[in-house]
């Protein structure tokens, strides 16, 4: 079990967590600056500085219990509020798409690449807010600082650990899948090229048959 996969995993995850809800978000007509609030006030808090420096410790993954229980915390850190129903299905999208994304990866060292994917998606939801931007912007630097110098043999420790994590999560992607579309625009050069590699995106098109969210009151 690698100690350096746990970062991996709850970013990843993360980033999931971000696109379904943007997409239920509009999906339901919320106004702009109530869904930019929603996201901004998840992202904030995921990138939270002090978590952050304690994420990035070599460290064993939380249990899957303990990980379900911080983006339950994660998805209610602002004004939205989901109800219980939708929250599970929330969770088993996330979890069914990076699972299904690290399957794809044909090298080991292209987690890192996925992971980079779902940074530069959230920072364009913070596009307008350079506080929280920043925050982002330090996890990137972290992420490239620790995982740009590991060998291959290392990213193939951190995939099997995300492998086993996942191994025992079955969920009838019939329930939550319309159709799926990958694009691969190039080959996967190294991680020093990033510029070069993020051109290749891996693309999910969901279906949600989420129970329409629960608000609690609009902050002013």
């Amino acid at each position: 079990m690698s100690v350096r996969t746990l970062p991996l995993l709850f970013l990843n995850l993360g980033g999931e967590m971000l696109y379904i809800l943007d997409q239920r978000l509009r999906a339901q007509n919320i106004p702009g600056d109530k869904a930019r609030k929603v996201l901004n006030d998840i992202i904030s808090t995921m990138f939270n500085r002090k978590f952050m420096e304690e994420l990035f410790k070599p460290q064993e993954l939380y249990s899957k219990k303990a990980l379900r229980t911080v983006y339950e915390r994660l998805a209610h850190a602002s004004i939205m509020k989901l109800n219980q129903a939708s929250m599970d299905k929330l969770y088993d999208l996330m979890t069914m798409a990076f699972k299904y994304q690290v399957l794809l990866c044909p090298r080991p060292k292209d987690v890192l690449l996925v992971t980079f994917n779902h940074l530069d998606t959230i920072k364009g939801f913070i596009r307008d807010s350079p506080t929280i931007l920043q925050q982002v912007d330090e996890a990137f630097q972290q992420l490239t600082e620790i995982y740009g110098g590991l060998s291959a043999g290392e990213f193939q420790l951190i995939r099997q650990t995300l492998l086993i994590f996942f191994q025992d999560l079955h969920i009838r992607r019939e329930c939550f899948w319309k159709h799926m579309q990958e694009t691969v625009h190039s080959c996967l050069p190294g991680v020093g090229n990033y510029m070069e590699d993020r051109r290749r995106r891996l693309t999910f098109h969901y279906v949600y048959p989420f129970e329409t969210f629960e608000f609690c009151t609009w902050a002013k």
